[in-house]
């Protein structure tokens, strides 16, 4: 009955449940409940046995214990690089000579700029002692005084540069080629005064296939100082150039293309046109004009060891008579190991425009009415190898062979002069040279260089190649040590040098009805020392042709023997 009772609550219970309306119901039925047993006793404290005895128990973790362990930090390392050294506007250098000789140098330029630059520099030195021969006999007055002022500037741009510069030169001097140590200075003087003007252009392009250009205009005029007559005022030089000179280049692959183009103007009077001031002094005018085409291509092959530049020179000449030369413009070389040996060829030929300044440049004691012809080279072949022998030496071993037309030499002047200035002859030759140089240079603190030649002419006409050597060679060095002494080395030495003279005497030969002089050798020594204090001041000392020789420079032109200077350097 019971079991039939709770049935039926559980089913109604559910139906109810499921319904949404709420409704109650009330049942009768039986409840028994187990009556319990009552403790009698009253409540009382149990002792826990005592444990005694027992052995120690490890505590348990509940948490691994933490380990710190230091690792060892190797130190760190610090490149210290040098700061970029102080740039100082202005930079002065005065000094003075054993033989009373001043020497004053001054560079002013701008500070640190990426897009310009600008400077001055103004030197002078001068001298005012004797000169003696090899024979200790005292020569005509020897002073000199050469001044040169010199400004540029540059401004430099993402895509392009240009700048340009104006020089002036003073150049003051004797004919002091005479023993006669009473001569008038004044009737033996020459200052020669000369401004240059120089102005480029040039684009830079980063693609290396667009076209890029550069442009140079260049203008000189040269002249001197009345002669000692006053009446004779216009029977001076007067010299006026003019250079103009473009070139394009292109890239394409492996290939550059450029074309050059050049104009080169050379203006000379001297006195009044056709008239005669004495035998041998006759008024001059010169005027020549040269136009350059060069187009050429530079190529490299089997990957980059052979290079190829080929192209062609046409020049045309006009002078007394237009004349238009051609001339071939190859180079070849090829790399055989690495960098070590690289042999080369090289065929070209131009024409060399006179000028009196080229020539006073040459040889300061020659006569200001001189005839100019350009000198012209049908062809000059140079073949050898070059390259490096390690990091620290490189070397070039080479031959050269040239046809030269109209070379000029300078003769002793007898006719209008006492033998103390030199006259222009032009000749022709046949020149063959053998050249050998080598370099070393350690860690920038030595550094040497070596160049040796040896010369052979071939002259139409004249017996000898008047003044020039047949060995010659060149040693220069430098010893730096940390920046704190700088030791310069200098040495220049040139053997079998001839002058024409007209009549026979001691050191004297006849060959081909001509007297040829033997000048004897050139033994050239010069020794540099700078101590610097720090990077503004310094002192310095130089010594002079060491070697203390009175060699000719000139026939009848021996130089200063040994001459000490001594000097500072400041920078501010």
């Amino acid at each position: 009955m019971r079991f039939f009772l709770l049935n039926v609550s559980v089913f109604l219970g559910v139906f109810t449940l499921a319904q949404k309306d709420v409704f109650e119901a009330e049942g009768i039925g039986l409840r028994e409940i187990d009556r319990k047993a009552r403790v009698m006793s009253s409540p009382k404290i149990i002792e826990p046995k005592r444990l005694e005895n027992l052995p120690p128990q490890k505590p348990i973790v509940l948490v691994s214990e933490t380990k710190i362990a230091y690792d060892s930090i190797e130190a760190a390392s610090v490149s210290l690089e040098k700061l970029i050294d102080k740039l100082y506007p202005f930079y002065l250098k005065l000094g003075m000579g054993s033989t009373l000789m001043p020497l004053g140098e001054l560079y002013v330029n701008s500070t640190r700029k990426s897009s310009a630059y600008y400077g001055l520099h103004v030197k002078h030195l001068s001298f005012f002692g004797d000169i003696k021969n090899r024979e200790k006999q005292t020569l005509a007055p020897a002073s000199f005084d050469k001044t040169n002022v010199g400004i540029t500037f540059k401004n430099i741009g993402s895509t392009y540069d240009f700048g340009g510069s104006i020089d002036y030169l003073n150049d003051g001097f004797h004919y002091y080629g005479l023993i006669n140590p009473s001569a008038n200075k004044d009737s033996i003087a020459q200052r020669y005064h000369t401004v240059q003007s120089t102005f480029q252009f040039g684009t830079k392009k980063s693609d290396s296939a667009a076209f890029n250009m550069d442009a140079q205009i260049y203008f000189r005029s040269t002249t001197t100082d009345n002669p000692f007559v006053d009446s004779l005022s216009l029977w001076k030089p007067k010299e006026q150039a003019f250079t103009l000179s473009a070139m394009g280049k292109k890239r394409s692959g492996n290939d550059l293309f450029y074309g050059a183009f050049g104009l080169r103007y050379n203006g000379y009077q001297y006195g009044i046109l056709d008239s005669t001031l004495q035998v041998g002094d006759s008024g001059l005018i010169r005027k020549n004009t040269i136009i350059d085409l060069h187009p050429g291509v530079r190529s490299s092959f089997l990957d980059q060891k052979l290079t190829l530049d080929a192209g062609f020179n046409i020049s045309i000449d006009a002078h007394e008579k237009t004349r238009a030369y051609f001339f071939p413009k190859v180079s070849v070389q090829y790399t055989l190991v690495e960098d070590m040996v690289i042999p080369f060829v090289n065929l070209e030929g131009e024409v060399r425009q006179n000028s009196l300044y080229a020539l006073y440049a040459q040889n300061p004691f020659i006569q200001t009415n001189i005839a100019l012809f350009n000198e012209i080279r049908p062809y000059q072949i140079q073949l050898g190898v070059k390259g490096l022998l390690s990091n620290k030496i490189n070397y070039q071993i080479k031959g050269v062979f040239a046809k030269r037309n109209n070379v000029a030499l300078f003769i002793t002047d007898t006719l209008l002069s006492s033998g103390n200035r030199f006259q222009v002859r032009y000749d022709s030759m046949n020149y063959a040279c053998i050249e050998g140089n080598v370099s070393y240079e350690l860690n920038k603190k030595i550094k040497l260089d070596f160049i040796g030649r040896f010369n052979s002419y071939e002259m139409l006409h004249e017996a000898k190649a008047w003044n020039l050597p047949q060995w010659d060679f060149t040693l220069r060095g430098v010893y730096n040590l940390y920046d704190k002494l700088i030791a310069k080395l200098s040495l220049d030495m040139a053997f079998n040098r001839y002058a024409e003279v007209f009549k026979p005497g001691e050191n004297v030969v006849q060959i081909n009805n001509q007297y040829a002089y033997a000048m004897g050798s050139i033994i050239d020594g010069n020794l540099g020392f700078e101590y610097r204090y720090n990077t503004r001041y310094s002192g310095f000392l130089n010594i002079n042709n060491f070697v203390s020789q009175r060699y000719l420079r000139y026939y009848n032109y021996p130089v200063m023997p040994i001459q000490i200077v001594a000097g500072i350097t400041v920078k501010f």
